[in-house]
């Protein structure tokens, strides 16, 4: 395994740079969005919480680590006094551990920094809170640290605009920092006066992690090792920040060209003693990328179209094995619907080879498990079923257990959707012919009536894509191509909601009733860019196409633009996403007790599970903070399910070390 000693300087060459996707002369290309949604929404939903979270100024204990694997959101502010970084898992491409926080350059509500232009500037911050470096703990006693107790703090970092390939790069996520923007950490003391003071320790400019694979197949992600030497930093009120500078992409005369750009993305993050500079391996087994859908083709689809034939005949799982040897593990996953578990899988003891020598797992019965029939033949509406996947150590402890589980909800409602509902770029077409069209292709096992559309637009710089007209368009098939015609809806223009995560309806006047093949999409009028969103973490360009010169087109962009199919009755009210847990549990992981607050309702009552399903415990209380005891619990995963006096219940993992 590589790794970077902050003693050693490395010259980077860059012999590839990535735009957005092509030139003002390409039929279509790709953005990046003045505004992540999720991010928005997340601080106007938890604004007053994390400001109240973020009086504590207890320091932390070591030993410190974070691999961002529990949580989407902002950094856990637990361990992190600022909200600027964001906590992802579809960006990063074979991470260490699933979960990264990357820096970029939107702001704390997903706006790029209105400071930012073509020349590199400061952007996102990334703060740790007091860490005490003056003292270990064992129990109530405690020692004063030295140098001879060998701290290191290390962590894992990776440049966007990074594929699995390079030969196209519509297949690469994310933007690549330029050779003039950078990553930096500072580390921070409280001095005697009480002035922080900040020092730069490690940087390194932008670069295309090609410099990494072309050595290392593997090596996406490499991993920085810093020794804490110097007693200045041995004190109750240690820190460390990492920063970013990024620099806008020009213009280049197009209109909403500029958006997010220059993500970095950071793992892993540890800091102990009893370390030293070899110390870059961990008894770990962890998933590395989120858990796919059970369905062919479809992230979600209409249950009265659902039939067996729709489901994948396996999963497919990253899963990886951090140590520097062969490691025996164990592998399950359970499908359940409405807490009741309807179909388990697992498998015996299975060795795995190191990840960074060997890649991910490659055994068949963890890598792709088969796919069990477990349909239940009364529904008629609507259903979701939850798959958990966990991935542990078979023998010996796991470095750390909330790496270990997967979960994915497989909804059946009144749509269809390609998309995951993430979109990591924005997707246009130049409309320089005066045509440009993009259509979806749906196949349906019984004749039904659509009713509305429902589309992800990504906010452009100033929203200038608000002035973009389109028609909705309903094609027949010809061919595998969208043929004649059979429903026009003119004069709409993109809106955003904060429902579906920014997915607006368009709901048709009049019921469009079809059968078997069919496509959707939009014939764009006028050459100001719709920027629909683009997830490219599914690519269904073989259910897409294109037109900008006369002729359908496949896209050569890997991914998925934002555009659902919906069916049912007309002028129905849009159904909201599920609401936001308002119930957290800290510390998680936990050893001894947990607190369980919400800070909306009463709680009235608790219920917690293993991993199987078997009820551990149930109570009754009646307030918004309740102290649980789990010290008798076994390490593992578990569920806890909490009543409140709203009728209101929500499920949240926790993890008991």
């Amino acid at each position: 395994m590589h790794y970077i000693n902050i003693y050693i300087k490395s010259t980077l060459v860059l012999f590839l740079f990535l735009g957005w996707g092509g030139t003002i002369y390409a039929q279509e290309f790709l953005t990046g969005s003045r505004m992540n949604t999720p991010i928005l929404k997340e601080a106007k939903q938890n604004k007053d919480f994390f400001l109240s979270s973020k009086t504590n100024s207890q320091p932390l204990l070591l030993p410190f680590f974070e691999d961002f694997s529990n949580y989407i959101g902002f950094p856990n502010e637990r361990f992190f006094i600022d909200s600027q970084a964001f906590v992802y898992n579809t960006f990063p491409v074979f991470p260490p551990t699933i979960g990264v926080v990357t820096l970029d350059a939107l702001n704390q509500y997903g706006e790029i920094y209105p400071h930012l232009n073509a020349i590199s500037k400061g952007a996102d911050t990334l703060t740790s809170r007091f860490i005490r470096l003056d003292s270990l703990f064992v129990g109530e006693t405690g020692r004063p640290i030295t140098p001879a107790d060998s701290l290191y703090f290390s962590f894992y970092f990776q440049p966007g605009g990074t594929g699995i390939t390079d030969e196209n790069p519509g297949n690469k996520i994310g933007n690549q920092p330029d050779i003039n923007d950078s990553l930096v950490l500072e580390f921070a003391y409280t001095d005697d006066f009480s002035a922080t003071i900040w020092e730069h320790i490690w940087s390194t400019p932008g670069f295309n992690v090609n410099v990494w694979t072309s050595e290392n197949q593997y090596q996406y992600f490499k991993q920085v090792m810093i020794p804490i030497t110097n007693e200045k930093y041995l004190r109750n009120n240690f820190q460390f920040r990492f920063r970013n500078y990024a620099s806008l992409e020009p213009q280049q005369g197009m209109i909403g060209w500029e958006g997010n750009v220059d993500q970095w993305h950071i793992d892993y993050i540890r800091l102990d003693v009893g370390r030293n500079i070899n110390d870059v391996f961990t008894n770990d087994l962890a998933f590395v990328n989120p858990t796919t859908s059970f369905l062919q083709n479809y992230q979600a689809m209409p249950w009265k179209q659902f039939q067996p034939a729709d489901m994948k005949s396996h999963f497919t799982n990253y899963l990886s094995n951090l140590s520097n040897g062969p490691r025996t593990s164990t592998y399950q996953y359970s499908v359940s619907r409405n807490g009741e578990i309807v179909r388990n899988y697992s498998t015996g003891a299975i060795d795995i080879a190191p990840y960074f020598s060997s890649g991910t797992q490659e055994k068949t019965e963890q890598a792709n498990p088969p796919i069990l029939s477990f349909m239940p033949n009364q529904l008629t509406d609507t259903a979701l079923f939850v798959v958990t996947h966990v991935f542990q150590n078979a023998a010996g402890m796991d470095f750390y257990l909330g790496n270990d589980t997967c979960v994915f909800e497989q909804k059946f409602s009144d749509y269809y959707a390609y998309d995951d509902g993430t979109a990591e770029y924005g997707y246009c077409l130049n409309n320089q012919f005066n045509i440009a069209y993009l259509a979806m292709k749906f196949s349906l096992r019984v004749p039904d009536s659509l009713s509305a559309v429902r589309m992800w637009f990504n906010h452009t710089k100033n929203n200038e894509n608000e002035a973009a007209s389109f028609s909705i368009v309903v094609w027949k098939d010809n061919n595998g191509a969208p043929g004649e015609k059979i429903y026009t809806q003119q004069n709409n223009n993109p809106n955003f909601s904060e429902q579906f995560l920014d997915f607006w309806e368009y709901q048709f006047d009049e019921k469009v009733p079809v059968s078997g093949v069919f496509w959707v999409g939009f014939e764009q009028q006028g050459n100001v860019q719709l920027n629909i969103g683009f997830d490219q973490n599914n690519d269904s360009r073989e259910f897409f196409r294109y037109n900008t010169r006369g002729i359908w087109e496949t896209s050569a962009f890997r991914g998925t633009p934002m555009l659902r199919a919906v069916f049912g009755k007309l002028n129905k009210s849009t159904p909201l996403i599920p609401p936001k847990p308002t119930t957290i549990i800290g510390p998680n992981p936990a050893k001894n007790t947990v607190l369980i607050t919400n800070y909306k309702s009463q709680i009235t009552k608790i219920e917690i599970f293993n991993i199987v399903g078997m009820k551990m415990v149930e109570s009754n209380f009646n307030g918004n903070s309740v102290q649980m005891n789990i010290a008798n619990f076994p390490a593992g995963i578990y569920f806890v399910k909490v009543f409140t006096e709203n009728k209101k219940i929500e499920t949240i993992k926790l993890i008991k070390n």
